[in-house]
């Protein structure tokens, strides 16, 4: 099959809509500390592998405050895409000013949930590039309550581009939260197919620690 000829249509299920919108929870790694992220043929990301002691960082807010979405960038060669983040950051410290000015210097990938809690719910930023900060304000003392307001690009010089739209993480949304777990500690969960049974356990020994 042609690289640009679809394999399917779209029907709507009038009783399962998604949700529009994401839950206030970012989680950003370092583009430098992840050293590879393991996919399946389809594009299911099942384990993100970091360097030795890095982490991943989590970004909390309120209702809103985590806004994602994805483009197509038209270009001579091959349409590409591209990937934003937008968050709010709620201390005002000289802590937190001096992170984020590490965020102006640095990559990322992101780690956003939308909203419904389905096997396609949690997404990945920034895989292949990376996300840079977007030029401009980054706090208004007569907007947004004085607090700080992060966007997160792909970057737009060079010719860096993502090859995909965001991919989903995990074959359901409760392995995707172990994953995400894991990027908080120094084990690496790694995914296969499988099974959840009635108490919550992975079955058919698809899930275990590296």
């Amino acid at each position: 099959m042609g690289c640009g000829n679809i394999d399917r249509g779209s029907t709507p299920d009038c009783d399962n809509l998604p949700q529009g919108g994401t839950k206030a929870r970012l989680v950003l790694l370092n583009y430098r500390d992840v050293e590879s992220i393991d996919e399946t043929a389809d594009g299911i990301i099942t384990a993100i592998n970091l360097v030795p002691g890095a982490q991943g960082y989590e970004f909390l807010g309120f209702r809103t405050d985590v806004k994602k979405s994805e483009g197509v960038l038209k270009t001579q060669k091959k349409n590409r895409f591209f990937h934003n983040v937008g968050f709010v950051i709620y201390e005002l410290d000289q802590a937190q000013k001096n992170n984020i000015k590490h965020i102006t210097k640095g990559r990322f990938i992101a780690i956003v949930e939308n909203k419904g809690q389905t096997e396609n719910s949690v997404e990945i930023l920034g895989k292949n590039v990376g996300l840079s900060i977007v030029g401009g304000a980054v706090r208004d003392a007569y907007s947004s309550g004085g607090l700080f307001t992060i966007n997160l690009e792909t970057p737009q010089s060079g010719g860096e581009f993502e090859k995909k739209l965001p991919q989903t993480l995990g074959f359901s949304y409760e392995e995707a939260q172990i994953i995400i777990d894991g990027l908080f500690n120094e084990d690496l969960w790694i995914l296969a197919d499988g099974t959840w049974n009635d108490s919550g356990q992975w079955i058919d020994s698809a899930l275990w620690i590296d």
